[in-house]
């Protein structure tokens, strides 16, 4: 620990709302996914979803980034409201996310895959006709984000060749195209050894710098290193939320989910 890890920050101003859910139902033919969920998501933290399976993390996910419409209730993104958008309409006020499964293009090149996510608000993707290399003048972008997500020297290799943690690593790069002031990443260590999430932790501290990132992770250990704040779901419904050090110790925590590793 350092001298300044040891120290109490300044209290500054409160923080604001980024993202936020609203009595959230959603029901599939009798079915209730999720059971009136409040969230808030506060601007420039990393806040993590956890729960067991079929908690409802996923449709949350689904529900926040607009690939489902709620049955009842409403998500505001800075105060706006979203949930009745498109996703890619949700996209450009702000909000993008990754997928648990890879949704990379596997026959084109890592940076061939930024460059069509970059080009996607432009007006490229409806010419149906036009090469890829019109997009190179967004090469520079392209160059800056695979940097910054650690995949500069594999830019020249096929999606397809990646292992499964350099995949991650470039859909957060395609997550980033779009400038998102709030990043969901659904399960991003999902499969992965000890040496790619120690990757997949560093990567997500560096896009965390100034936005939100939102988080569904089973990994405890990674909750732990990350997230600010956790939300716990349980049978669709929010049981807690909080500190990870106070919700850890919640005894409806510890029977839900957590068990013996809560008291690790």
């Amino acid at each position: 620990m350092t001298v300044a890890d040891a120290v109490s920050p300044t209290p500054g101003p409160p923080l604001s709302t980024a993202l936020e859910a609203r009595r959230l139902v959603k029901d599939f033919r009798g079915f209730r996914a999720t059971n009136e969920v409040d969230l808030q998501i506060r601007e420039g933290e990393i806040h993590a979803i956890i729960g067991p399976n079929g908690a409802g993390k996923t449709t949350l996910f689904n529900l926040l980034s607009g690939f489902l419409r709620p049955t009842s209730g409403e998500v505001l993104l800075f105060g706006e409201r979203i949930d009745t958008l498109a996703p890619h309409a949700i996209v450009r006020r702000g909000l993008s996310r990754s997928f648990q499964i890879s949704s990379v293009f596997p026959t084109m090149t890592v940076r061939e895959n930024v460059l069509v996510a970059l080009g996607s608000p432009t007006p490229l993707p409806g010419q149906f006709w036009t090469p890829l290399s019109r997009l190179e003048a967004l090469g520079p972008r392209a160059d800056e984000i695979l940097d910054r997500v650690g995949l500069g020297a594999a830019h020249a290799r096929l999606a397809a060749d990646l292992s499964h943690g350099e995949k991650r690593q470039l859909e957060i790069g395609i997550s980033l195209t779009q400038e998102p002031r709030v990043l969901l990443l659904d399960e991003p260590t999902s499969g992965m050894g000890s040496e790619g999430i120690a990757r997949v932790i560093a990567l997500v501290r560096e896009v965390a710098r100034g936005r939100t990132v939102v988080l569904v992770e089973h990994n405890m250990s990674v909750v732990a290193e990350l997230a600010d704040r956790i939300t716990v779901l349980q049978y669709g419904q929010v049981i807690a939320s909080g500190r990870y050090d106070d919700v850890r110790r919640d005894p409806r925590v510890i029977e839900a989910y957590l068990g013996e590793e809560a008291h690790a």
